[in-house]
């Protein structure tokens, strides 16, 4: 997932706290406006993200629009979100994200260990 997308998504799942994290995260939707002008597509998702941010379907429109109008390749808007995850580490917001498809999958964070025990 693109960078954009992942700090957008990680500042909603914390829930936006008051202060620097907000404040990171409402530069990084002004810069997006403003680089886009008429374009509106991933405002759009952004704003129906924000009514339901842990919609999966959700979070692949915004990740859709970010890619369909190549957000990634403005160095700008990167580099805002970079900020952003880095304001919600030292803030103490930081919230992973993890995925996973399949069968015995075991997921793990933090320094924490997961195990699967197949008995057949």
């Amino acid at each position: 997932m693109d960078p954009i997308t992942t700090a957008i998504i990680a500042a909603l799942a914390a829930g936006l706290t008051q202060g620097s994290v907000a404040d990171a995260y409402n530069g990084v939707k002004q810069l997006i406006k403003t680089k886009l002008d008429n374009k509106n597509d991933v405002m759009v998702a952004i704003n129906r993200l924000e009514q339901k941010p842990q919609s999966k379907a959700r979070q692949m429109e915004l990740q859709e629009q970010v890619e369909e109008n190549q957000l990634e390749k403005n160095s700008d808007i990167v580099e805002l979100a970079k900020k952003l995850m880095d304001e919600m580490k030292s803030s103490g917001d930081e919230k992973h994200i993890m995925q996973a498809k399949g069968k015995f999958i075991a997921q793990a964070d933090h320094g924490s260990t997961a195990n699967i025990s197949i008995l057949r």
